[in-house]
């Protein structure tokens, strides 16, 4: 083979550029340059911006499965003390009601009851009492 030739082999395309090197192209649906000398610099008119929007499709679920839901997962939460709070929920939102002990507690019960699918709030009633007190 020559520099710069080509060889086409069982459905696969071979390139020797100029400093011979083989490179396996593979199966392609558009053309590329195989060499670095022989690709075109990119202009800035070809890259465009990619927009990517969704819509958060809402899940319906009963006020009475989200509630169930939600205690699972606090009783199921390693580091949550479910033990004094309790959970209600009024048309996807829920509300908490109860005691902790400290602002992390706190956090952990409203974060817990977020990530669960249908719920469309959290409205955090639960009181924090040192353990001091």
């Amino acid at each position: 083979m020559t520099s710069d030739s080509s060889v086409r082999a069982a459905g696969s395309f071979y390139r020797v550029c100029r400093n011979g090197v083989a490179i396996l192209i593979g199966f392609a649906a558009c053309t590329i340059p195989v060499c670095a000398e022989e690709a075109p610099s990119p202009s800035h008119d070809s890259l465009k911006a990619i927009v990517v929007t969704g819509k958060r499709v809402p899940v319906i679920v009963p006020d009475a499965v989200l509630k169930e839901r939600v205690e699972d997962a606090m009783r199921s939460d390693p580091y949550f003390l479910d033990e004094h709070v309790t959970v209600r929920v009024k048309n996807g939102v829920v509300i908490l009601e109860g005691i902790v002990f400290d602002a992390w507690d706190l956090s952990m019960a409203s974060r817990i009851s977020r990530k669960i699918p249908g719920v469309k709030s959290v409205f955090n009633a639960i009181e924090i009492h040192d353990s001091g007190d």
